[in-house]
């Protein structure tokens, strides 16, 4: 490895372990809705969580539901880093597999296999590609399997205004609920519900095999 592949990879752990200092002490706040919703949904075996970010939702699920392994997948290898680290102060690497890959890498999320739940979030809005991401990641889901997403909700009016805050930049790059639905009938997807979810900045999409 060269100076400037390692430097480039220090920078992007240095950048990932800001980002989990930043975000920790919200963690439970930030995926109390979510897990109220995990909970109702009373799924038991193997979970997939795409955009696992530092790994923080994972363990949670992981420590409330000790029959669900989960496979976690991140495309920067910066936070695989951060995240294996917590994971493993967690006491959960025989039940979390972390990995680096790209929910739009088709043969990357075939061979990952099929999960009973497959679930994102707060991270559709960074895909490249979000429609072939969420079509690999229903390819995923098992038969009587669930797919979960939780996102920003694109507010057209609002994110129309000069404003320049990091949330409606991000806003911006989410779905409205009609282009959710539009992107799941396209994928073929039969049995969905779009759900807006308070305080109306968000929404989750679940969709049943």
């Amino acid at each position: 490895m060269d100076t400037k592949t390692q430097e480039i990879e220090l920078s992007q752990i240095e950048e990932a372990r800001k980002y989990t200092k930043a975000h920790k002490k919200w963690a439970k706040f930030m995926y109390l809705g979510i897990l109220k919703d995990i909970k109702k949904f009373n799924i038991s075996g193997r979970y997939l969580e795409a955009g696992a970010g530092p790994g923080f939702l994972a363990t949670i699920i992981a420590r409330q539901n000790p029959e669900v392994t989960i496979t976690a997948v991140d495309i920067s290898p910066g936070m695989s880093v951060v995240a294996n680290e917590y994971i493993t102060e967690q006491g959960l690497g025989d039940r979390i597999k972390y990995l680096i890959g790209d929910s739009t890498d088709e043969k990357l999320m075939k061979e990952l296999g099929k999960f009973d739940f497959v679930y994102s979030t707060y991270s559709v809005h960074h895909f490249e590609d979000p429609e072939k991401a969420i079509s690999n990641l229903w390819d995923g889901v098992a038969n009587n399997g669930i797919l979960y997403i939780y996102d920003f909700k694109k507010i057209g009016w609002l994110c129309s205004l000069p404003f320049k805050d990091q949330e409606i930049i991000l806003m911006n790059k989410a779905f409205t609920p009609g282009e959710a639905r539009a992107v799941l009938q396209k994928t073929g997807i039969k049995k969905y519900k779009v759900k807006p979810v308070f305080p109306y900045m968000f929404q989750s999409i679940i969709a049943w095999k």
